[in-house]
């Protein structure tokens, strides 16, 4: 139920974000997301290679010369799905990155890098006990913007945990989803724009 809550609060506030510029400074999203442990996850007291989680939910604000704040939410509402996938365990984490994009903030095509941490929730299905584990993270992604307002973003995201951190191993995160800006933007001239 707690998770529901934070679903519907979060898509009232926000919803993947990015590529903002001066006149657009907000974006939100939703994506879906793939966490992968890899073999050492698989054969580790975590009992899991792969986890899928829907939705991640972003919003982020442009500050200034290329420079984004981003905060995030991943939530996964549906533990499984029949035939596709079965989650071990609930992955849940709260981040906070910024991103360069290396003054491309006005372009369609806006690629980014991040630094940033989060806070992963405990996997108490398989780690009795276990605890929150901070990390350290790195980014790279994208977003393309196919109208003034609407743009699909792709972003993978390395999230380093100490090996001390019994809870929780370091793990890759992979992301896509659409992007919202709350300004339209002025997209600039695309081939496909022109009169037939």
């Amino acid at each position: 139920m707690k998770k529901i809550i934070a679903v519907a609060i979060l898509l009232c506030v926000c919803s993947t974000s990015l590529g903002q510029n001066k006149a657009n400074k907000w974006v939100v999203g939703i994506s879906g997301s793939l966490i992968t442990f890899g073999d050492d996850g698989a054969n580790s007291i975590l009992q899991e290679r792969f986890n899928f989680q829907f939705p991640k939910l972003n919003v982020s604000r442009y500050m200034f010369k290329g420079l984004t704040l981003d905060a995030g939410v991943t939530i996964g509402v549906l533990d499984k799905l029949d035939g596709f996938y079965n989650n071990a365990f609930d992955y849940f984490s709260f981040d906070g990155n910024i991103r360069y994009d290396f003054n491309l903030s006005d372009e369609n095509l806006v690629p980014y890098i991040g630094i940033g941490g989060s806070i992963v929730g405990a996997p108490t299905k398989t780690i009795p006990g276990s605890n929150a584990t901070p990390t350290i993270n790195v980014s790279l992604g994208g977003t393309f913007w196919i109208s003034p307002r609407w743009g699909i973003n792709a972003q993978g995201t390395f999230k380093y945990s100490r090996e001390d951190h019994r809870s929780m191993r370091s793990h890759a995160q992979l992301s896509a989803g659409l992007v919202y800006s709350i300004s339209p933007r002025v997209l600039l001239f695309r081939l496909w724009d022109a009169r037939r």
